[in-house]
């Protein structure tokens, strides 16, 4: 017996010596858990926790002396002590009421296209009717109309709106939006609905890069339309500049089917193409100089280049988040060509996500960083495993023809290799975020990948430097045709039959667990790679024990919908809460449209009344205008999209307008006799970027009330003399 357990420990032992001096790529790992930890709290940590947790952290990376653990227990602990930092240094107050149309003056941050008609504007806001500075927040994001004007970036502005809190999730436990845009500084949204009025503007170094950085993509966008029409045109912008408003919604929706959508965001396909294009172009110049060839380092001089055009095209494309981390991670790349490291590998990785993770921790829990992390080190394990050093064959006599025969088979097998590759990682978050899967996503990318290699990218770069010149036309042409090309590959590929699988929202345990099965597989040394494997077989197990509730209520009762025996949503309304009815059907796997899912037999609707027998309990959807007294008899639920008052209080469930004022959207789920009821709100917890709303007369006065006021801006004096009388009389 004890000759066994010295043969298993030896193993064990074995095993371990092989992962050491991996500490470096489970870094990320660990640095990623830690902040997952902090985001699933319920309450917010007080930030003495954060400072103990930081003096642990350094301890144990002082004691740790090269062991393993401890190092990771460290890191761990460490993502939490950044995510809670983060918090703190972006804190914005949020609007927590809705409001009329108020006065506003602030300072034009960013501006984003919708379409022709409509944009979004970024706004600083310096004065809002109705409340104190320290209620401003940071940011506001509002939704305006071309006909209202088109302020540049810097402008000083006033106008009036109709603000709102940001959003919360549609469903509990779904993404939260308005976390997201806390973390952009963004602590409220409206709709413009006056005139813009400049009145000034900003001093600010920043805003004016900003400002010209915009006009610049604006004459760049110009030029590509003299030259381009149409579909394509909307295409090369949103390839140069970023610029996708112009993109027409059955073009979206075929590249998101075929497994394309990636090809619209300038990320991490954009950024290589590009500045790897450049470091080519630029060696291969330079290789034409012997002198320099021979006597210089060339390759670190591209490298430089391509450094350096790398950071011009993520200024000119918007510096968007996925942008930046995408440059992140190829600036580490050319970094290790100039210092004489392997270019790719699972070490460089492992360093950019620790650098992205330390100054953006909230990325860990956005799809958009998960995807293309999981991607790119699966291509990196790929690409480790296909260049590691063999055995030397005998030498063997070949032709020419099967020497060449050999090699191109080698570059097609190891380009459908890393599709398939980066597929199925980047599918894992996919799956959990979206529910949704391209099967055929290696057969579009297979196609499109080498024509926006070979001609779309190069010529649209050829394009941009060519433009000073006004000799932009030939380029601007050839890249038409490329992507005239993609967009018959992505319409081909989504007209096959099952070329998009809607698949029910992954359960967070499930996703988790086959994250790290991926890590293992990619990151472990050895036959330890196989625990991989296991877990990827337990986070199928753990899907199939997902709870699904019985009955949705959108988040502002503008909808209800239960689960049929079939599993399969019925919706009370035809119209109200589409868009959160779209988020349910894709969350539920479902491949309808909400038109046709609200047209299912199962409702009984008369007047603005509709009720429903669900697992045996009688629940009734309680439109406005239904009246204030309502039949309630025999109801075990009752849902009203008003305030209910003194109304069905014998119904044991009963939820009106103001429970859904109060915790956003409901799900209730049916055990039996039991009821159990979940709001986004409770899920949410008592965190920064969670609203807790008040009336709209606590909160911003009688302004928001849209009563006359006397004091429309608390900060009043800080306008300029010659226009505070006018402005006075806008907010009355």
């Amino acid at each position: 017996m004890g000759g066994a357990f010295g043969v298993v420990g030896e193993r064990l032992q074995q095993l371990l010596e092989a992962q050491r001096g991996t500490a470096v790529l489970w870094a990320p790992v660990a640095l990623t858990f830690g902040i997952w930890f902090y985001f699933s709290l319920p309450l917010e940590p007080a930030i003495w926790l954060a400072g103990l947790m930081s003096v642990v952290s350094l301890l144990l990376f002082w004691r740790a002396n090269g062991r393993m653990a401890m190092v990771l227990i460290a890191i761990f602990l460490s993502g939490f002590v950044l995510a809670k930092f983060r918090t703190e240094f972006v804190a914005t107050p949020l609007l927590k009421a809705s409001s009329n149309d108020v006065a506003i003056v602030g300072i034009v941050r960013d501006s984003e296209g919708a379409s022709a008609k409509r944009g979004t504007l970024l706004v600083q806001p310096t004065d809002i009717e109705g409340l104190i500075t320290s209620q401003l927040p940071r940011i506001l994001r509002l939704t305006n109309f071309t006909r209202n004007g088109t302020p540049v970036i810097g402008s000083r502005i006033a106008f009036k709106a109709r603000l709102g809190p940001v959003s919360s999730p549609t469903m509990p436990g779904g993404f939260d939006y308005g976390r997201q845009l806390y973390f952009e500084g963004i602590g409220g949204s409206g709709r413009i609905t006056s005139k813009i009025e400049v009145i000034g503007q900003s001093a600010s170094a920043s805003l004016w890069l900003s400002g010209s950085l915009n006009d610049l993509r604006q004459e760049i966008g110009g030029r590509i339309r003299q030259h381009l029409t149409g579909t394509t045109a909307a295409l090369a912008d949103a390839m140069i500049t970023g610029e996708r408003a112009a993109i027409p919604k059955d073009i979206n929706k075929s590249l998101q089917i075929s497994g394309l959508a990636h090809i619209l965001s300038i990320s991490g396909l954009h950024m290589s193409l590009a500045a790897g294009g450049v470091f080519w172009v630029v060696r291969s110049l330079l290789a034409l100089f012997p002198v320099l060839a021979l006597n210089y380092p060339i390759k670190k001089w591209a490298a430089a280049a391509a450094l350096v055009f790398g950071f011009i095209y993520m200024l000119l494309a918007g510096s968007q988040a996925a942008t930046q981390r995408s440059y992140i991670m190829l600036a580490v790349v050319f970094l290790a060509i100039i210092v004489d490291r392997p270019a790719i590998s699972l070490r460089n990785l492992a360093l950019a996500a620790l650098l992205i993770l330390v100054l953006q921790p909230e990325s860990v829990i956005q799809a958009s960083f998960q995807m293309s992390f999981m991607a790119v080190m699966g291509l990196a394990a790929f690409f480790e495993y296909w260049n590691r050093p063999v055995a030397e064959r005998e030498l063997r006599i070949e032709s020419r023809l099967s020497f060449y025969s050999r090699k191109v088979f080698k570059i097609i097998l190891a380009s459908i290799l890393t599709t398939l590759v980066a597929g199925f990682f980047s599918s894992i978050p996919a799956a959990y975020h979206f529910g949704r899967l391209s099967p055929y996503g290696v057969i579009a990318n297979g196609l499109a990948i080498p024509v926006m290699s070979l001609v779309v990218m190069p010529f649209a770069l050829v394009s941009v430097v060519l433009m000073p010149f006004g000799l932009e036309g030939y380029p601007l042409a050839v890249l038409g045709y490329g992507l005239e090309l993609v967009l018959a590959i992505s319409d081909y590929v989504a007209a096959l039959p099952g070329a998009q699988r809607i698949i029910p929202q992954l359960p967070i345990l499930s996703a988790i667990t086959f994250a790290i099965g991926a890590s293992v597989i990619c990151l472990a040394r050895g036959r330890p790679k196989l625990i991989g494997g296991l877990f990827f077989l337990a986070g199928l197990l753990f899907a199939q024990f997902s709870v699904v509730p019985d009955i949705l209520i959108e988040r502002t009762a503008a909808n209800v919908a239960y689960r049929n025996e079939s599993g399969d949503l019925v919706f009370a309304a035809a119209h109200g809460g589409k868009f959160a009815g779209e988020k349910w059907l894709q969350g539920n796997g479902e491949e309808t449209n909400f038109k046709d899912a609200s047209s299912r037999p199962g409702w009984i609707c008369v007047g603005r009344s509709c009720r429903a027998t669900v697992n045996g309990k009688a629940i009734a959807y309680f439109m406005e205008g239904e009246g204030d007294d309502p039949s309630c008899e025999g109801l075990d639920v009752v849902i009203a999209n008003y305030p209910l008052r003194g109304a069905c209080k014998t119904v044991a469930t009963r939820i009106d307008r103001f429970d859904v004022w109060r915790n956003g959207a409901h799900a209730i789920s049916i055990n039996g006799d039991g009821v159990s009821l979940a709001t986004a709100k409770a899920l949410g917890g008592n965190r920064p970027w969670v609203v807790n709303p008040v009336s709209r007369f606590k909160f911003g006065g009688a302004a928001w009330r849209g009563a006359s006021t006397h004091s429309p801006f608390p900060g009043r004096g800080s306008l300029p003399s010659d226009v505070k009388n006018k402005y006075f009389r806008l907010a009355q």
